[in-house]
């Protein structure tokens, strides 16, 4: 799908038609136009490595809960890697903590090993934009974490 945005034209990618942005069908074949994907092509081949991100909070596999949920908070991540000798070991998330912790009698002061999840899918930074959404979608994730290096 092509987009002239100076125009506000969309071009219909199976007759070649002219819209206007935003139509949810083809004025011309009556092609679906919702189905394609909007963001430029090139923006899903961009590396993961070309964009600039936040560092992850880490926490020791043998912090507390408590000390897991706290960093959580205090960077509003929603998601913890806990390394273990320079290597992610898991990722301890939001939903960790409703499915895992919440509800039944678990202590915070247990270790965040025992809750996190082991072996996250990580990306790395010659991996694509692409890739990610993949993965995630895939998944079912909401945090992967990037490894560099």
């Amino acid at each position: 799908m092509t987009v002239e945005a100076d125009r506000d034209i969309v071009t219909c990618p199976r007759c070649g038609g002219e819209n206007t942005r935003g139509s949810d069908s083809c004025e011309h074949c009556q092609s679906d136009l919702t189905a394609f994907d909007k963001t430029e092509s090139e923006d899903l081949d961009m590396l993961l490595g070309s964009i600039r991100f936040s560092r992850a909070t880490t926490v020791a596999p043998t912090a507390t809960l408590r000390e897991a949920i706290a960093a959580m908070a205090a960077d509003l991540m929603g998601a913890v890697l806990v390394v273990e000798d320079g290597r992610i070991a898991g990722v301890f998330t939001e939903r960790d903590v409703l499915g895992k912790v919440a509800g039944p009698a678990v202590s915070l002061d247990a270790p965040v090993a025992g809750y996190m999840t082991r072996d996250p899918v990580v990306l790395r930074e010659d991996d694509t934009i692409a890739t990610a959404l993949n993965k995630m979608g895939t998944g079912g994730f909401r945090h992967i974490p990037l490894v560099r290096g």
